[in-house]
């Protein structure tokens, strides 16, 4: 921050000032990066994600080239050379398919993209929202932050899951954007911005805070500049625990079968149970595993990152 208080720093037009921040932006990235990385498990975490995106990329790339639509829709898709169904894997159907002759490979791709649509929605939603509300309190102080404060304490008691449940067995046409949206509300206006304003309290007593009031910075420039940039990687953290949340919570409206507009991993869980016991055979291992597998394996992932970003947000725990 000696940087931009120095007196010859407000003399410097508009494009040097922006070039310096960007230089001190990539620093400050570099060295989170470096911290990040010296977490082997966050990294793995990493490495699982870029699966699952690769997951998410290779379904439409195989229905347009490699796959036959008549037998790899993952809505309409039936083999019929392998009736009945379901069927084991095979070479043809590399993890079988289900009791409707459905490819449980193209399902379970297909059902990648609306998981990453309700994680990353419910992630950017609960950072705008945990930082709108926090920010506000740790530097106001008095009654904004009673306010806002007591906002976030209702929120809390508020689970986001029950809610997403509730609305999915009233509203079965909801899809995974408006889904992700409104868990990214309730948990960003609650628990998310409860400890997003705690750290903002932290940040409003550094010594450089008391320089930006004294040099006569207004209440926006100090919460943009100041509050927001020291925020961010607790805020990153807040948005990878709200990704395996409310992925979890999805598969839970899927499991119960509330929710059929888009396939997800809960569907799969759900079918394999459904259409096991409808036809005296219990559960379609083969259907099952994958989709728990990858609820498993795409919550592990977020996970994993996350205790990477904490050892960023948090210094105390880079001596550990």
């Amino acid at each position: 921050m000696t940087t931009l208080s120095n007196p010859q720093y407000t003399t410097l037009s508009k494009r040097d000032r922006f070039k310096i921040r960007t230089v001190l932006a990539w620093k400050r990235f570099k060295m989170s990066w470096n911290i990040f990385t010296q977490d082997r498990l966050a990294i793995l975490g990493v490495i699982l994600i870029i699966i699952f995106a690769l997951m998410a990329v290779a379904h439409p790339i195989l229905m347009n080239t490699i796959w036959e639509r008549r037998l790899f829709d993952p809505y309409t898709g039936f083999d019929s050379a392998l009736i009945p169904h379901p069927a084991t894997p095979d070479s043809v159907h590399l993890l079988g398919t289900d009791t409707l002759g459905r490819d449980v490979l193209s399902m379970l791709l297909a059902s990648t993209t609306p998981t990453f649509v309700l994680g990353f929605t419910a992630a950017i939603t609960t950072a705008i929202v945990a930082l709108v509300l926090s920010i506000p309190a740790a530097y106001f102080r008095g009654k904004v932050d009673l306010i806002l404060t007591n906002l976030m304490d209702t929120m809390i008691l508020l689970p986001a899951p029950i809610l997403m449940i509730i609305l999915g067995a009233r509203f079965r046409d909801m899809g995974a954007m408006p889904l992700g949206l409104i868990f990214g509300l309730v948990t960003g206006a609650g628990s998310a911005a409860i400890v997003m304003r705690t750290a903002g309290l932290k940040v409003a007593a550094k010594p450089f805070m008391e320089a930006a009031h004294i040099s006569g910075g207004g209440a926006m420039h100090i919460m943009v500049k100041h509050f927001l940039p020291n925020m961010l990687p607790l805020a990153a953290l807040q948005m990878m625990i709200s990704v395996s949340s409310s992925v979890i919570a999805y598969g839970f409206v899927s499991f119960f079968g509330l929710q059929r507009i888009d396939l997800n991993w809960g569907t799969l869980i759900y079918d394999a149970f459904l259409y096991g016991m409808i036809g005296g055979s219990g559960p379609q291992w083969h259907v099952l595993i994958p989709g728990a597998l990858a609820f498993s394996l795409f919550s592990l992932g977020f996970y994993l990152v996350s205790r990477g970003l904490h050892k960023v947000a948090d210094p105390q725990l880079r001596d550990e």
